[in-house]
């Protein structure tokens, strides 16, 4: 699966990118919201998924999913975010997130979501 990442926690971005490629993933990551939607739009067939933090300093992860999505992309969506889910269901409704992940997250908590990804009819 082709994954992008965007977190500004250099250490998350890290072990992100290190776990998924170990799994065999191609993954491009980047530090903000601004470098991932300039990334997806310079070849949006080239992700199957994307994994970014909530919030960012400038361009926040949720405003660059509402950004796609006005775009006319759906691509699946997973957010991550150290600030608990409760504020980010009536935000996220309209858009096709897969899975709000909670910081700090058990990587096999993640793994079921790439399983959710890769076969979807097995929900």
């Amino acid at each position: 699966m082709k994954i992008l990442i965007m977190d500004d926690e250099p250490l998350i971005l890290k072990l992100l990118e290190n776990y998924l490629t170990m799994l065999n993933h191609q993954v491009a990551s980047v530090s903000n919201g601004k470098k991932g939607l300039e990334l997806f739009l310079q070849d949006p067939e080239a992700f199957d998924l994307i994994i970014t933090d909530f919030k960012m300093s400038g361009l926040d992860g949720i405003s660059v999913i509402a950004r796609l999505k006005e775009e006319g992309y759906d691509v699946p969506v997973v957010f991550i975010s150290g600030y608990g889910m409760a504020d980010k269901k009536e935000v996220t409704q309209d858009l096709k997130i897969v899975a709000v992940l909670d910081k700090p997250f058990d990587l096999s908590e993640l793994n079921e979501v790439l399983s959710q990804v890769e076969n979807p009819e097995n929900e």
